[in-house]
């Protein structure tokens, strides 16, 4: 008889369960489907903003001296990837479903990370770690590192009040990225727009995950920005740009 693989939770679960999410098990994660509706939820995102949990995203931390150029080459980057900045490009593993991507940023001049799709992190970290040289290093950190997508027009006025940093979207561009505190917690920052709207990832180790959810949470109640399953964000992922 075969074993069953637990299934994982995020660091916000409890958080979910309160807000009342109806859950689905996607890839090996317990995650919130919806809260109220996929189509009320849809359109709060597109009037207003929403959050989603994200936690389930692939995470690949790289460090090394040449970590940047090294990535650069193994993943046919269009552009020399720099420090501040992220870049797109196409799953490199084979049998990758066609419109996968991965997203590799810029840290520091020494250290990097991957985001991939939330099923193939095994697969990738397998790909880099066979063409880095000796002097970079990965880390499978998903586990470790809860993600938080605020998307949506008013998604920016609200980390306005948490972020220690200048996120103004005229300044800090689709692709962005950068380090700093959020309600006080270190925070990595990725501008990542979706579908025609304003989109920021937010990473931090587990243990601070449902504290700056539920601090992203109250900072939203009076923009009418609130939480998002994962219906919701594919639905929104679906449409066009």
């Amino acid at each position: 008889m075969a074993l069953a693989i637990p299934v994982k939770r995020t660091a916000m679960y409890h958080s979910h369960a309160a807000k009342g999410a109806t859950f689905v098990d996607r890839d090996g994660w317990h995650m919130p489907a919806w809260y109220t509706s996929v189509d009320q939820e849809v359109e709060m995102a597109r009037s207003t903003g929403g959050m989603c949990d994200i936690s389930p995203v692939g995470k690949l931390d790289l460090q090394g001296t040449e970590v940047l150029g090294q990535l650069t080459d193994i993943l046919d980057l269009s552009n020399t990837l720099e420090v501040g900045q992220s870049q797109r490009c196409p799953n490199p593993v084979s049998g990758a479903v066609q419109d996968e991507t991965l997203t590799a940023a810029g840290l520091s001049y020494d250290e990097a990370l991957v985001l991939t799709p939330q099923g193939n992190v095994a697969s990738v970290a397998s790909f880099l770690e066979g063409r880095l040289d000796g002097c970079a290093h990965l880390v499978d950190v998903t586990s470790s590192r809860a993600g938080i997508w605020v998307i949506g027009p008013l998604g920016h006025r609200v980390l306005s009040k948490l972020v220690e940093l200048d996120l103004d979207p005229t300044l800090f561009a689709d692709g962005s990225c950068v380090q700093g505190k959020a309600a006080e917690v270190h925070v990595m920052v990725l501008r990542s727009d979706i579908a025609g709207l304003l989109g920021y990832q937010l990473y931090v180790t587990r243990d601070f995950g449902e504290y700056l959810w539920n601090a992203l949470l109250h900072a939203g109640h009076r923009e009418g920005v609130g939480p998002l399953g994962i219906e919701a964000l594919e639905q929104i992922q679906s449409a066009p740009s």
